[in-house]
């Protein structure tokens, strides 16, 4: 009985511990200037900016607000099960958000690598989409 029970803590202290660092959602701060960013397709998204990692709070249209005028790395994290495999995949960039515009996350996971480029959402595209000219490959999270 008693090893059951201190089993039972255990696994509640390391879910604890495991819940504790997730990532708080992003609130923009009222009136700040913002982006959006498209919250569609695989793998999970986060986000970071002046040090600090957060995942996106989408909206009901699927969209999630970025913070705009300040360089942000996106990250999308990718992970399936499969039988007698595991397939994990991470990728991140990093971009300047304009503010008022909308992105779209392309990420493409694939067996040995995976692939992931941001666009801006461009209604006078034929395809609806333009490259970003601020897109780059991500550092380190660090506080600026």
């Amino acid at each position: 009985m008693k090893r059951g029970w201190h089993i039972a803590m255990v696994v509640a202290m390391v879910w604890l511990t495991g819940c504790a660092s997730l990532p708080p959602e992003y609130r923009p701060v009222p009136g700040a200037p913002t982006a959006r960013l498209n919250m569609q397709g695989a793998g999970d998204k986060s986000f970071c900016v002046d040090g600090a990692w957060y995942k996106p709070a989408g909206d009901g249209d699927g969209y999630a607000p970025l913070p705009a005028g300040r360089r942000v790395h996106i990250n999308v994290y990718y992970s399936v099960q499969r039988p007698n495999a595991l397939y994990r995949c991470e990728s991140r960039v990093s971009l300047v958000p304009a503010a008022g515009q909308k992105y779209l996350v392309d990420f493409e996971p694939h067996t040995e690598r995976c692939y992931l480029t941001v666009f801006k959402e461009d209604t006078s595209k034929r395809a609806g989409v333009s490259m970003e000219p601020t897109l780059a490959a991500a550092s380190a999270c660090k506080a600026p």
